[in-house]
């Protein structure tokens, strides 16, 4: 079967092209009928498809690569979408230098080294739960909550980009050589409101507008070589993630007046996870006596008492806001605080909060090469494991650091060695003093980590307190393991504020009695 596109033969029977991924049917204009690209009419209703055909594939540059000629089953699995209003958080990330690479290859070599980039994009975007709108060229759009809203949907972006920096940073030295140039990303993301046509993903119908997405255009085309800008609204909702420059007033096209501009430089090592309007804050309202329970804790835990406080409750009834609220009344330096994060995105890795926790604990960061990050683990593992040495391979392979003596050892040997050597680690830390560890979002957490964590508030004795947060979508004790327990247990369900403290919480937030 010969691709009316780009001419190619492909195998009898397949709906796509196997090299440029033309789809090989239509969508009749009249009666939406899919039918094959040889016929001149609809079966259906007997329109002329001549004028449909003719404009088959003659996309403006702009589409020149179609999002279906990437990972199908990305498409494939999201249900269709009605046109409609959504808030959602827009990426825009370009190849620095694409123009010189054009000028200097032949298109064909361009066209492969773009879609293997694109590939590894596309993974990535899908990652953290985006969806690529388009290719346009050297550059790839994609949108965060336009299939599903998440409530960080701009922590996400943000994420997403930085990695497709970092991927092609990799990728990079493969084709130096070629185009004589390294490859460099730089990109924008905006967040607002945005109107979406009918969205039917796999059959490539679909459109979205609105001036988030210009803003995140010109955002990206104001970059240099290696940036994120990021507008406003992004910035506001992930601050508390990452670390920002700015904001400088920029003007850009189709704006009356400048926009706050805002670059990435970092994610933050201990997020701030609060949310509030910028530059308000009110009083921790209706929690006192929840706070006068964590206080009293943290004075038995430095007569060497540990406990377990299991917090819980939806999302929105302030959480993480009591955990900050307890962090700042107390005096850190004369605590351990150890604080391990879960994330909607994080589900499928295991023993994400784990590695979260250590990688705070021990300064590791993102973009640390692979010898710096052995080296800090192995540093400090021996430091807190002393005469196990035998164990901190076990540690050390959550960073994806290879160890020939335990790859051919079974996953329940290697999991009761792990749990062996995390109970090491948290005795070693609290004969260093009283030590908290704070586990937050934990029904995001994967079943591995969920399952150590039981473990060790269960079974350990030692002067740590466990602050366990999570919505209460998990049940994270059960009945008989709270019974059992040895450590004192303490439950706090949050609820929603009454009408009453809600008013207070208000009159706090703007100052008036």
């Amino acid at each position: 079967m010969k691709c009316p596109i780009c001419q190619f033969d492909n195998r009898e029977g397949v709906k796509f092209c196997e090299d440029c991924g033309a789809k090989f049917e239509l969508e009749c204009p009249a009666c939406k009928a899919n039918i094959p690209l040889e016929r001149k009419f609809c079966g259906e209703c007997g329109y002329n498809l001549i004028s449909a055909k003719e404009n088959f594939g003659t996309k403006p540059e702009a589409e020149c690569l179609p999002y279906n000629t990437l990972e199908k089953d990305s498409i494939n699995d999201v249900a269709p979408i009605e046109g409609e209003r959504k808030h959602v958080t827009v990426l825009f990330s370009d190849i620095t230098g694409y123009t010189a690479m054009s000028e200097r290859l032949d298109p064909e070599e361009v066209k492969d080294i773009t879609s293997k980039l694109f590939n590894e994009i596309t993974k990535i975007i899908r990652k953290y739960e985006g969806f690529v709108e388009k290719f346009a060229g050297d550059a790839v759009m994609a949108l965060f909550g336009a299939t599903e809203a998440h409530e960080d949907d701009p922590v996400r972006a943000i994420k997403a980009a930085q990695e497709i920096h970092k991927k092609v940073d990799l990728l990079s030295p493969q084709y130096e050589k070629i185009i004589e140039q390294s490859l460099v990303m730089h990109s924008g993301i905006n967040t607002g409101l945005v109107v979406t046509g009918d969205i039917n993903f796999a059959k490539g119908t679909h459109g979205v507008a609105g001036d988030a997405i210009n803003v995140a255009a010109r955002l990206s085309a104001l970059g240099n070589a290696g940036e994120i800008l990021v507008g406003p609204d992004t910035f506001y909702q992930a601050e508390g993630y990452f670390d920002f420059e700015g904001p400088v007033p920029t003007s850009v096209k189709g704006k009356s007046a400048p926009i706050q501009v805002y670059k990435v430089l970092s994610q933050k090592e201990q997020p701030i996870k609060t949310r509030r309007l910028h530059g308000f804050k009110a009083e921790l309202i209706g929690r006192n006596v929840e706070l006068n329970l964590l206080k009293d804790a943290a004075n038995k835990l430095k007569e060497g008492k540990g406990g377990v406080f299991s917090i819980h409750g939806t999302a929105g009834t302030g959480k993480s806001r009591l955990i900050q609220e307890f962090k700042d009344i107390i005096n850190l330096k004369e605590f351990q605080w150890l604080e391990g994060q879960a994330y909607s995105y994080s589900q499928n890795i295991s023993y994400f909060p784990l590695i979260n926790l250590l990688s705070r604990s021990l300064q590791i960061e993102e973009g640390n090469p692979p010898e710096e990050i052995k080296k800090k683990v192995e540093a400090e593992l021996e430091n807190l494991m002393g005469g196990n040495p035998d164990l901190i391979p076990y540690v050390a392979s959550l960073f994806s650091i290879n160890y020939p003596e335990i790859e051919n050892i079974s996953p329940e040997h290697w999991k009761a060695q792990l749990q062996k050597s995390i109970k090491i680690i948290l005795g070693s830390l609290s004969d260093r003093g009283p030590t908290v560890v704070c586990l937050e979002d934990l029904h995001w957490a994967d079943p591995s980590f969920l399952n150590l964590t039981r473990l060790l508030i269960s079974e350990y004795r030692g002067p740590v307190l466990f602050l366990c947060i999570y919505r209460p979508i998990i049940s994270l004790l059960t009945g008989n393991q709270i019974s059992t327990m040895s450590t004192p247990y303490c439950e706090i369900r949050l609820q929603d504020l009454s009408i009453s403290e809600s008013q207070g919480m208000v009159q706090s937030l703007l100052k008036t009695d």
